[in-house]
């Protein structure tokens, strides 16, 4: 607890990894308690430029403050928004990355939380996956496309449903002029292009 690192999976570093945010940029975390993520943005910024650390619930700042100041970090800005009303706060195509680490079902951590697999059903999903999409709009939203460093969001859940996933993807491509591309991790499996009743774009593959 010295300050000197903290230890994260890789569910929580990958993301990060992907998104792959540079010294002097402004990003923003939009789910990030309790800051693990947002610590590793900053030090890959070099404690340069702006990170808004948004996170919903106001006790959860609370771990988001005392992580990044354990840590050291001095470029983050913390925010209580619902990440809905973000594009009216931080600005429309005002930001050169955005990390959605979205509010999901759960579905992919059942070994750390056993009771995801009865705690859910179908209504639950949808619910998620509604909340999702929209998110998803608003992080796009705040992202300049045409940023000379950036321009890119990061979608990440911890579910492994097509709802939360694939089907998210495919919707925000069809309402923003977007597209899919390589995260530059070697890692994982193609995403699906066709699942029961779904058929995705074929650039999610």
């Amino acid at each position: 607890m010295a300050g000197h690192y903290m230890l994260q999976g890789a569910s929580s570093f990958m993301p990060v990894m992907a998104l792959a945010p540079q010294s002097g940029e402004t990003v923003v975390d939009v789910a990030a308690a309790p800051g693990g993520k947002t610590s590793y943005i900053a030090a890959l910024m070099k404690n340069s430029g702006t990170i808004f650390a948004n996170e919903l619930n106001p006790a959860r700042l609370k771990s988001i403050s005392a992580n990044l100041s354990r840590l050291g970090v001095a470029n983050t800005v913390l925010c209580n928004y619902d990440g809905r009303q973000l594009p009216s706060v931080v600005g429309r195509n005002a930001v050169d990355r955005v990390l959605l680490d979205a509010p999901c079902s759960g579905t992919g951590v059942v070994s750390k939380d056993p009771s995801v697999k009865t705690s859910k059903n179908a209504a639950d999903v949808w619910r998620c996956a509604h909340l999702q999409k929209q998110l998803l709009l608003a992080a796009i939203d705040m992202v300049n496309a045409n940023s000379a460093t950036g321009g890119y969001v990061v979608y990440s859940t911890c579910s492994l449903l097509v709802e939360e996933n694939e089907n998210v993807i495919n919707y925000v491509l069809r309402k923003r002029h977007v597209k899919v591309v390589p995260s530059g991790l070697e890692f994982g499996r193609p995403g699906l292009q066709r699942f029961r009743e779904f058929r995705f774009h074929p650039s999610l593959q």
